[in-house]
């Protein structure tokens, strides 16, 4: 065997090889590889020989296509409580999360039958505005991890029948038409609760006279004297405002003059039942009440006009205050019997 420099003639490869990739779109960290993006890949094999010459060899390149992956992402925005006539408005922000541009088609429902309507966020803050009244059904072309803003209006119908708490469900639908099938369809709900004031109103009546309990009837002679309770309670869940009650049942009796009180204790005494007046300014209570349970009075032919709440004004124009959810207020006053 033939020895040079006292080496071995036989042949001492050492041989790396390293991958080279060459991609035709820089990536973003966390975004997907845009389809029709071409990967390309070839091999290089470095080698020396035995005078420590530098030899390399490239293999052929390989061509990788990505193909389109379609799909959607939307946000879910919180619940909300709504009035009657009242339209609340669900941000949503719809999210293309493919690798190809897609349109999609939205469409809002409700199961209870309320109008609701789609509008385009125009300056993509999530609050709706006054002047944003464009509507949309579709977003047009959205790019890869692009976004689009838009609101889902729902609005409780002019209807003050409908009961306090009642719920609606409204859903969003998203339809992709990236010919992926449900790939890049979705769909969300959300539901609205209406909040109302809720008054009831309870009248009970007793005769002073014979010393006789409240309650839904009684008995009474002529000149004998009776004496109404009016229990007003606000069982809604918000407050109820320009609260007026009226009572003008005063066939065959005659008001006692200065009789009215109104206050927070189902007591005609209670020191925290104060006297009205009958229209007049010099009502113990302020002019606007400054409690909830105040109010003013009037009177006029006998009929019986309180007006009650915070805010609550004297004379025949009132106007009424508010009531704050769960409040009681009562009116008390008298009669003689014709």
């Amino acid at each position: 065997m033939e020895r040079i420099r006292g080496r071995t003639s036989k042949a001492f490869w050492m041989v790396a090889v390293f991958l080279v990739t060459m991609v035709a779109t820089p990536m973003i960290a966390g975004a997907a590889t845009p389809a029709g993006t071409e990967i390309l890949n070839s091999a290089t094999a470095t080698y020396e020989d035995v005078n420590s010459n530098n030899f390399s060899a490239v293999s052929n390149t390989t061509t990788v296509t990505v193909t389109s992956v379609f799909s959607v992402s939307i946000t879910n925005p919180a619940d909300l409580d709504a009035y009657i006539d009242n339209t609340v408005y669900y941000p949503y922000t719809l999210t293309n999360a493919g690798n190809d541009n897609n349109t999609f088609t939205l469409s809002g429902s409700s199961a209870s039958g309320w109008t609701v309507t789609l509008y385009v966020d125009t300056n993509g803050d999530g609050t709706h505005q006054s002047t944003e009244t464009t509507t949309t059904a579709s977003t047009g072309v959205v790019a890869p991890d692009n976004t689009y803003k838009f609101f889902m209006a729902v609005t409780v119908p002019n209807n003050t029948s409908i009961p306090n708490n009642t719920t609606d469900v409204a859903t969003l639908t998203v339809t992709g038409t990236g010919n992926a099938g449900a790939a890049d369809d979705t769909s969300d709900t959300v539901t609205t609760t209406v909040r109302k004031p809720f008054l009831v109103v309870t009248k009970n009546v007793s005769n002073i006279t014979t010393g006789g309990g409240f309650d839904n009837t009684a008995s009474a002679a002529p000149g004998q004297t009776l004496e109404y309770r009016i229990q007003v309670v606000n069982s809604g869940s918000i407050a109820a405002s320009a609260v007026v009650l009226t009572d003008s049942d005063n066939a065959n009796t005659t008001y006692v003059a200065n009789s009215m009180r109104i206050g927070p204790d189902n007591a005609y005494g209670s020191a925290n039942n104060l006297n009205p007046g009958d229209g007049n300014s010099d009502s113990a209570f302020p002019m606007p009440c400054v409690a909830a349970a105040c109010g003013h009075g009037n009177v006029t032919s006998g009929n019986i006009t309180a007006y009650l709440g915070n805010g609550a004004n004297d004379g025949a124009a009132g106007p009424g205050g508010t009531l704050s959810a769960g409040q009681t207020i009562y009116v008390f006053f008298r009669v003689t019997v014709d």
